[in-house]
């Protein structure tokens, strides 16, 4: 939202009247007109001043940048193990391939926010593991320490998962598979990590 707006807001939230909202800020009537219009900006000491003769706080913030509409692995994780009974293996991999797009195009505070909540355990040993070896490859990738969560006991599964589900290709997948996706007992094949 900007400042325009967000004054108007505030105001009209308030009851207040630019006239009135003016005296109780201690500036002119026609100085507020010109920042709710957005012909003028107000410093950020005038802006706090205004908001708080509404009866509102100016609070600032930093959120880190990620790609539009990307979602943390903690969101993505519990519809896993209905994915996975739908479609299978398969599902779930290209799932987490729109996670692994989402990670890889974000910026490094964006790429954190995305993996440092630790998902819930599912029950389904399979979605915990793959979920974990995701995040462990692709800090990997970016040279980052994975977050502790990845490195639980339980983020591992046993048997191991070959996720083609394909006996011909699992020679295959413990040849590629990347290690940091191995330790959790997930296997997957060359190039799956990526899309053409």
């Amino acid at each position: 939202m900007d400042v325009s707006n967000l004054i108007r807001l505030a105001r009209e939230r308030s009851g207040l009247t630019q006239v009135l909202l003016a005296e109780r800020a201690s500036t002119s009537q026609p100085t507020l007109a010109a920042y709710e219009s957005g012909s003028a900006t107000p410093r950020l000491e005038t802006l706090d001043r205004i908001l708080t003769a509404t009866g509102h706080e100016l609070t600032l913030a930093i959120e880190p940048i990620v790609r539009r509409g990307a979602e943390p692995i903690a969101d993505i994780t519990p519809d896993l193990p209905a994915i996975l009974e739908v479609e299978g293996g398969p599902g779930v991999w290209r799932r987490l391939l729109d996670f692994v797009d989402d990670f890889r195009w974000s910026p490094l505070p964006g790429k954190r926010s995305l993996t440092d909540a630790a998902p819930a355990l599912t029950g389904v040993s399979r979605v915990d593991a793959i979920a974990a070896g995701i995040v462990d490859v692709l800090c990997s990738e970016e040279l980052l320490a994975p977050p502790a969560w990845t490195q639980e006991e339980a983020r591992t599964t046993t048997p191991w998962w070959f996720v083609a589900g394909m006996p011909a290709f699992e020679a295959m997948a413990l040849r590629d598979t990347p290690v940091a996706l191995a330790r959790h007992g997930v296997f997957i094949n060359e190039g799956d990590l990526v899309r053409v």
